[in-house]
């Protein structure tokens, strides 16, 4: 009886020792790290996508790429008279983007963090305040940045989630 008891309580703390929930924030927090000292508009740069890279999937990597060579063949097709297909920030649902960010949740059944966003231009009174949704997988680097929903509900911004902006891009850029 005494060996079934140890089993149970050793068993019950190693399930709570893997609890992914520290390890999908520490990705979260890595990402917007890099995207606050970056803080592009649009598609990323070559250079700019090698520092996402270590926190990103090989999918959404992929997709970047793609939009990447897309905006670049576009922009060749229009002379640079046209602007990007994807203007402002990319990563969350504010055109000018995010100045702090705060992981407010994650959930290990669904996969993702919900996070709240804050931009605050110095001359503004009162900041923006929003929330996105991160999406995660994982693989055998731990937990990587697969998709955003945008939850933002201004007029004039992404909706939807961040790989279905991708493929757009690259659907219209690749088609001119």
């Amino acid at each position: 009886m005494r060996f079934i008891a140890v089993f149970i309580l050793l068993f019950t703390s190693s399930a709570f020792a893997a609890e992914p929930i520290p390890e999908m924030k520490e990705a979260v927090n890595s990402f917007y790290s890099v995207y606050l000292a970056i803080h592009s508009s649009g598609v990323p740069s070559e250079k700019e996508l090698q520092k996402f890279k270590p926190y990103v999937s090989a999918s959404l990597e992929k997709f970047l790429q793609e939009a990447r060579q897309a905006e670049q063949k576009y922009h060749t097709t229009t002379k640079g008279e046209a602007p990007p297909l994807v203007e402002g920030d990319l990563f969350t649902s504010l055109f000018e983007g995010a100045t702090s960010y705060k992981v407010l949740s994650c959930d290990a059944n669904t996969s993702s963090c919900l996070v709240e966003f804050n931009y605050n231009e110095k001359k503004s009174s009162s900041p923006v305040i929003w929330k996105d949704t991160v999406c995660l997988v994982e693989n055998s680097r731990g937990w990587l940045v697969d998709d955003i929903e945008f939850l933002g509900d201004w007029q004039f911004m992404h909706k939807g989630r961040l790989q279905g902006l991708l493929k757009d891009v690259i659907k219209e850029g690749n088609s001119n």
